[in-house]
């Protein structure tokens, strides 16, 4: 029941917060609204591997879509996510990830090819579609969901979140799951602390530290922070490292953050670090609104 609640109240708070569509909205997508885009970048971040597979079995799935004439509804875009970097790890898997950069708009401005081609947009439920407005109608990709939090705190929301995140925060979740602990609330609140020199990504389970499955972001006014991360023994530097340095292994991480001035990466107290679990009553006075 209190899943249930969590869940409806999410909803409630997303559909009660969208502004009305302005003029000029797209006629041929009602459900799309006009409103600042806010997102300068977009990582996905896994195991190479599972980016490789992803990529395959969504291209499936969107064919099957486009067969049975449900394309206008609904296409994956991570048929279009083939990883940017990938990085060989000493003992442990190999860490891919998937960078798009946005423009003002929300135009795709890294990329070539399809991505290239596509724009971003949200829609009325504050999913986040990636669009490709020279067919007609304009072909749709899902991607993510603009995450509105719990109702009075600003400590992770709004945030970028994925289908895994909708499983980590909700009671029953396994803290071994192989996508990891650590998810877009982790993320946020640490993108959002101006104390935070970086974000650290790390997911901690009994068979040690590890990078799971993640969508990170970064607003437009936010500061570069680097992204780390430990994969086994290593410690990776994946996004915006300080500058002179180039994404990959991290040598000696206390001869790093000596150098550049930061404290040690140290373990949460626990993860997922913000569970619905610790929140029951502020989503229940909510609900009882």
């Amino acid at each position: 029941m209190k899943n249930q609640i969590a869940i409806y109240s999410m909803a409630i708070l997303a559909l009660a917060s969208v502004p009305p569509p302005t003029a000029g909205a797209s006629p041929v997508s009602p459900s799309w609204i006009e409103r600042r885009w806010e997102v300068r970048y977009l990582l996905l971040v896994d195991e190479a591997s599972t980016l490789r597979s992803g990529v395959v079995q969504s291209r499936k799935f969107n064919s099957q879509q486009r067969a049975q004439g449900k394309h206008k509804d609904y296409l994956s875009a991570r048929a279009l996510f083939v990883p940017n970097a990938t990085f060989f790890v000493p003992n442990a898997r190999e860490i891919g990830i998937v960078l798009l950069t946005f423009g003002s708009k929300g135009e795709v401005n890294n990329q070539k090819g399809l991505l290239g081609k596509l724009t971003a947009k949200i829609t009325r439920l504050y999913e986040l579609d990636l669009v490709r407005t020279q067919t007609d109608p304009p072909e749709a990709y899902h991607f993510a969901y603009w995450a509105q939090g719990i109702p009075g705190d600003v400590t992770f929301s709004p945030a970028v979140c994925s289908s895994e995140d909708n499983r980590r925060y909700v009671a029953g979740w396994d803290v071994e799951n192989y996508i990891g602990n650590f998810g877009c609330r982790e993320w946020t609140a640490q993108l959002y602390d101006r104390d935070q020199p970086y974000i650290d990504v790390t997911s901690y389970a009994s068979r040690g530290a590890y990078i799971g499955a993640l969508t990170g972001w970064s607003r437009f006014e936010d500061p570069p922070k680097p992204v780390i991360g430990r994969q086994g023994k290593t410690w990776l530097c994946l996004h915006e490292c300080p500058p002179g340095e180039k994404p990959g292994v991290i040598p000696d991480i206390r001869a790093w953050t000596t150098k550049h001035g930061f404290p040690m990466p140290t373990r949460p107290s626990k993860q997922p670090l913000y569970p619905d679990a610790d929140y029951m009553d502020d989503l229940n006075e909510f609900w009882q609104q």
